[in-house]
C-alpha cells in the first residue's frame, strides 16, 4: 500500500537529472511538506520507501538511487538510528555521489553516520521552507534538476475549503431559520371542496348524456331533472333504446340530417317518438 507521500507527491519516474531525497520512513510525515515545496518549485525528486517486492524491484530501486545527481539526507534523530538508511548513504558515498546533509534538528551532523569529506558538513533546515531553500542553494545542487512546477495535492487547501463550505451552509441555514421565525409564512386557507351531485339516471351513451345535460341546463342528471323533458336535439342516435327509455317524458327527437339518415330501423323508435329533421321534415 502506497504511503501518503507516494500518493500525493510521487517519486520522479523519468530519466532527466533528479535528486535523491534520503530519509527515515519514520519521518515520512515530516518530509511531506518539504516534498510539496520542492515539487511546486519544479525540482525533480526521487525517493524509495517500503520493502522492495522482489529482487528485480530491489535492483531497480538501487539503480534509481545511484542514478541521482545528488543525494539529500533529511537528518533527524530517527535517521541517525536507521541502520538501513546508513547503509544506503555509505553505498552512495563509495560510488562518489555528492551528498548534501540537511540537519533539521541541529543535532549530530553526518559524522555520526560515517560520512566523510564534504558530506560530513551539514546545512541547517528546520522547517519545510528553510529546508527547501537550503537544498536549492546548497552544495552540489544544480539547475539541471529543475523542470516545470508540478501540480500537487493541496490537502490543507481542500480542508480549508471544506470547512468554509460547511460554515457557509450553517450560516445560510441559521439565517433562513431566523427569517422564517421572524416572518412566518401566511398560509392561504384551504379551498373548500365543491362536491357536485352525482348522476342518478345513468346514460351509457356519451353523446346522449351530454345532450341531456345541456337540455336540463347542466348539473346532475337525476329523475327530477329529466322529468318534463319532452324534446331533445341529437347529432347522433344511440344504438339502442335502453338509454332513451330512462327519459320517461321524452316524446320528440330533433335530429341532424346525418343522424336521421343513420337512424336504426327499429319500429319501436318510430312508434314511441316523433322524429324531426333539423331544417327539414319528419322522416
Amino acid at each position: 500500500m502506497a504511503s501518503k507521500a507516494e500518493k500525493y507527491y510521487p517519486p520522479y519516474p523519468g530519466q532527466e537529472p533528479y535528486i535523491h531525497l534520503c530519509f527515515s520512513e519514520r519521518d515520512e510525515r515530516k518530509v511531506r511538506p518539504l516534498l510539496r515545496r520542492l515539487l511546486l518549485r519544479g525540482c525533480r525528486v526521487w525517493y524509495g520507501m517500503g520493502q522492495a517486492r522482489d529482487r528485480s524491484a530491489l535492483t531497480e530501486r538501487n539503480r534509481r538511487m545511484l542514478g541521482a545527481g545528488l543525494t539529500v539526507l533529511y537528518l533527524t534523530e530517527a535517521a541517525r538510528r536507521d541502520t538501513e538508511l546508513k547503509n544506503k548513504l555509505l553505498v552512495c558515498q563509495r560510488r562518489g555521489q555528492p551528498i548534501l546533509v540537511l540537519n533539521t534538528d541541529a543535532g549530530d551532523s553526518g559524522l555520526s553516520l560515517g560520512l566523510t569529506g564534504e558530506a560530513s558538513a551539514a546545512v541547517l533546515g528546520g522547517n519545510a521552507a528553510d529546508a527547501c531553500d537550503a537544498i536549492l542553494h546548497g552544495r552540489g545542487f544544480s539547475q539541471v534538476f529543475m523542470g516545470d512546477p508540478l501540480p500537487v495535492y493541496d490537502r490543507r487547501g481542500l480542508r480549508r475549503f471544506t470547512v468554509l463550505l460547511l460554515l457557509l451552509s450553517l450560516l445560510l441555514g441559521v439565517g433562513y431559520g431566523a427569517y422564517i421565525y421572524l416572518h412566518p409564512p401566511v398560509l392561504d386557507p384551504p379551498e373548500e371542496t365543491v362536491v357536485l351531485p352525482a348522476d342518478t339516471v345513468i346514460l351509457k351513451d356519451q353523446a346522449l348524456r351530454e345532450a341531456v345535460r345541456q337540455a336540463i341546463g347542466g348539473g346532475a342528471i337525476t329523475e327530477e331533472a329529466v322529468r318534463g323533458l319532452k324534446t331533445l336535439s341529437l347529432s347522433r342516435l344511440p344504438d339502442g333504446l335502453e338509454d332513451l327509455s330512462l327519459l320517461p317524458d321524452l316524446s320528440t327527437l330533433i335530429l341532424s340530417e346525418a343522424a336521421a339518415q343513420g337512424a336504426p330501423q327499429l319500429p319501436e323508435l318510430y312508434d314511441r317518438y316523433t322524429l324531426i329533421v333539423a331544417g327539414g321534415e319528419e322522416p
